[in-house]
Order: C-alpha cells, then structure tokens, then sequence
C-alpha cells in the first residue's frame, strides 16, 4: 500500500483566537514525550519490519518498555507508537514529574493537581493542521491501525485516542475513551456502556432526528488521555482536568466540519457523525477484563473529515494482559476515585479484583 496518505495533504490556517506554543520535548504533546523518553533513553525503536497483524500487539504485549515501531508491512514511512505510560516510572515522565518519586506521593501530587482544573485555551492553529483530506478522499486504510490481537476480528482503530461529542441540547463538551472497530475507508463502530456520556448525546441527538457529530484525537498527551478516561462530573470539561494534570492549558483548535474542539498538537484528528438509529456489530474483540466479548449494538461513525500532522505517529496499545498500560491507567485513576463503570457490578467486581489482588503489579522500582 503506498503512502497516499501523507501526499495528498493540503496546508490549512486554521480559525480562531491565539497563536499554539507548543514547545519540542514538553510532555504536552505525543511528540514532547516520545523526545523526552528518547531522551532519558527509555523508548525502544523497532527498526525491524514489523505486521500490522498481530506482530505489532504481540510485541506490545511482550515489552514494558516504549515502543516507536518504524518499520510496519504495507505502511512506509509510517510509526506506531505504544506502552507510554506501561510503568508507575513512565507515568511519572509523561505527566513532568521527576523520575523516582514514590507511588504514594505520584498519588498525593495528582489529588492536588486534578483539585486545580486549567480551563483550556483555544488557538488559530496548529500542527495537526498541517494536512487536511475531505470527502472522498478521506480513507481510515492509509493509516497503519493494528490487528492488536489474534481473539480481534479486525483492526482497531481506537483503543488510546479520545472521542469528542456536546450534548446537543445544552452544548455541555464530553470527552472520553470508547473503542473503536475501524470497518472500511471511511466507517468504524463506536462502543460505550448506555449510561455513559456519550450514550447519552447520542440518544438526544436521535430523539430529535439528528445525527451526532463527533471527533476523534489520535495521538495525543498521555494527560489528555488520563482524563479522557476518568469518571468526570457529567457538565465538567475534561480538557479541564487534563490542564490540571499537566499544570498547563491544554491548546485546542477548532474542528473545521464540526462544532467541536480537540487538540491543536495532536497526530490525527479525524471528524464526522454518528449515524441516528444505526446499531452494528463490534467485534469479537479481546477486552480490558481479559476475555474476548462481542458488543451488537455498537454506533456507527462515518467520517468526513481527517487531518493530520505532517509523518504523523499512531498512538495505540494493546489491551487486557495484566500489567499492561490500560490496567495501570485503571488503577491510578480508581487510586484517585475517578473511575466509574457506569454502575456495572461485574466490571466493579473485576476492578476491585484487579486492584485488591496487585494484578497490575506496582513497584516503586518500575
């Protein structure tokens, strides 16, 4: 497959108020923290040619050390990247603290930063704005998403991104982590708990007929992610909570298809709408809790839009394997009371498991 992706791109201005500052080897950034962990020299290069599927999870799975996969089948000059925040040290890193720090005060230093929110500041432009492909052109294929598991029935686009909707009636910005089963050029599933926010603006969006725009960040500060992923307020701005993190205003540029805003140094940010009333078939899939499941009644998204940072990297991880960077994101947030699985008692009882029986193997030494 050749690289038509990064050909076919064109420069765009952007839109709105404030000039980015986005600074080379800051964390606040996908790229700072790959410079920084090149740095410290903790990120491994795979120069060897490595398969999509399957290779790129296996090896994933295999390593606890950062990975910047380089040399991927069917996809030249593009980079994968993964395990970020595999150890308590790496989470460290990727939220600027100093290396060496116990757990207990990584945990006491959070509480205090996510108690102070940063409201986030909108900008007129951005990397991500560097490439810009609309309509026809659009095509999720270019891009190297992974088969990260053998249990996957395919490839998943979205497994360490964030999603971005508004309520449609009061306009209320939600950002979150929900899976995504990349389905063709330009479509993939979208799947959530109902009770979550997301759920929620998509049954007021089809109450009132309408199709639900949304956006989707790859690529992205591991803070954004970390916030994307808590149990935050429904109302209360994520973005927020991620300038919390980082004690800095997460940069935000306008979407240009859709009333929606995302970061202006992400990778690959990707518009376009969920379908009203359209349910499809997510997987089999191989989950967090370690078991394959399958989810019928997942969204449809249909994109309409992708941008792109020139060489952009894929930001993705493989998830389910005890000790892997989703299970340690699970447990910093349970640690500082923002996790929720929207009332589900089953995943309670596996979190409380995993946590209570140290399956995600902590150590100060990490």
């Amino acid at each position: 497959m050749t690289n038509t992706f990064c050909e076919n791109g064109r420069a765009s201005s952007g839109a709105t108020h404030l000039p980015s500052q986005e600074t080379p080897g800051e964390v606040t950034s996908l790229r700072g923290l790959i410079e920084s962990l090149s740095d410290a020299g903790r990120l491994v290069r795979v120069s060897e040619l490595t398969h999509w599927r399957f290779d790129l999870g296996r090896i994933t799975r295999e390593s606890k050390t950062p990975l910047l996969f380089e040399n991927i089948a069917d996809y030249p000059g593009q980079c994968v990247f993964t395990n970020g925040l595999r150890t308590i040290d790496l989470i460290r890193l990727a939220l600027g603290m100093e290396s060496g720090t116990s757990r207990d005060d990584l945990i006491a230093e959070l509480r205090q930063r996510i108690a102070r929110p940063v409201r986030p500041r909108v900008v007129e432009t951005g990397p991500v704005l560097e490439n810009i492909l609309q309509g026809s052109a659009v095509n999720l294929l270019t891009l190297p998403v992974p088969q990260w598991n053998e249990n996957d029935c395919g490839r998943y686009l979205g497994t360490w991104h964030i999603n971005v909707t508004k309520d449609p009636e009061t306009g209320q910005r939600n950002v979150g982590v929900y899976r995504m089963q990349l389905l063709g050029p330009n479509q993939a599933t979208v799947s959530t708990a109902p009770e979550s926010h997301l759920a929620q603006h998509v049954a007021k969006a089809e109450k009132a007929g309408r199709a639900l725009p949304m956006a989707v960040a790859i690529g992205v500060s591991e803070a954004v992610i970390m916030s994307a992923a808590a149990a935050y307020p429904y109302g209360m701005d994520e973005y927020e909570l991620a300038g919390g993190l980082l004690q800095k205003a997460v940069e935000l540029i306008e979407c240009q298809t859709v009333n929606l805003e995302v970061p202006a140094n992400s990778e690959i940010v990707i518009e376009g709408l969920i379908h009203p009333g359209v349910r499809v078939q997510d997987g089999p899939y191989f989950d967090y809790t370690g078991t394959t499941n399958t989810n019928p009644a997942a969204f449809l998204f249909e994109a309409t839009q992708i941008m792109f940072r020139n060489n952009p990297i894929f930001r993705g991880t493989s998830i389910g394997i005890p000790g892997a960077e989703d299970h340690q994101l699970l447990a910093i947030l349970a640690e500082l009371s923002l996790l929720d699985f929207h009332r589900s008692s089953v995943k309670k009882h596996i979190q409380d498991m995993v946590l209570k029986q140290r399956l995600l193997r902590w150590t100060s030494t990490d």
